[in-house]
């Protein structure tokens, strides 16, 4: 099977927001039934993934391929809330139905992650591998569900597709089961999605603020931000 991968972690299907200005509080990104996403996990992923991007960004190869776009850290920081927010969901879905994985295709995974943790500070290497690790897991125990539900319904040589869209239907028919509570630093709306709603309490008028509220803001307007409030 194919591992969703990114410069470090899968982070997709969100709309995001740059959400500067805005001040957290505790140790609560997220809860996610009776478990807790602490808002340290999220900031030292979303480290991890500023530094690649920042060595990546310095990498002639790299910039001789068109360069890495320059992204707000605090669209980095939501993707990872709703990462992790996931990898939860996909943790407690797996424990209820006892699903299995191949540990196969885990190991080669870490593998190939091996190269991204080498440049890793040695300090951090542990915690970022069982994360990571933990995440490839629960999306290769929903790999194994999907199948199964597959080959129940008589696809027993389905496409890649086919098993990415059963993945998605039995993450979302879970996720309605479960009481999903974002803190509002990340702007998520009702379906517990950071980054689909604008957390600020007035409108934005300023060209500068409307684009601090887009989901894909200007690369001017990154640009400008203070250097520790954007990565690439």
């Amino acid at each position: 099977m194919k591992v969703n991968r990114l410069v470090l972690l899968a982070v997709a299907g969100a709309s995001v927001l740059a959400l500067s200005g805005c001040a957290q509080t505790g140790n609560v990104a997220a809860q996610v039934g009776g478990r807790t996403v602490p808002t340290s996990d999220v900031d030292f992923l979303t480290r991890m993934q500023c530094d690649s991007l920042n060595k990546a960004a310095e990498d002639p190869t790299q910039s001789a391929q068109g360069g890495v776009q320059m992204v707000p850290t605090s669209q980095i920081r939501t993707g990872m809330v709703n990462t992790l927010v996931q990898a939860e969901l996909d943790r407690q879905l797996a424990a209820k139905e006892h699903l299995s994985y191949d540990t196969t295709t885990l190991r080669n995974a870490m593998v190939q992650f091996q190269s991204v943790l080498s440049s890793v500070p040695e300090a951090d290497r542990d915690r970022f591998r069982s994360m990571v690790e933990a995440i490839y897991r629960g999306q290769l125990q929903l790999y194994a569900l999907a199948q199964r539900q597959l080959a129940d319904q008589g696809t027993t040589n389905p496409t890649q597709d086919q098993v990415d869209q059963a993945i998605a239907s039995i993450q979302e028919k879970y996720r309605k089961k479960v009481k999903i509570a974002v803190n509002p630093t990340y702007g998520a709306g009702d379906s517990g999605v950071a980054g689909t709603v604008d957390p600020s309490l007035s409108k934005p008028v300023s060209s500068f603020a409307k684009q601090a509220g887009s989901a894909q803001p200007d690369a001017t307007w990154v640009g400008k931000l203070p250097a520790d409030q954007r990565c690439g």
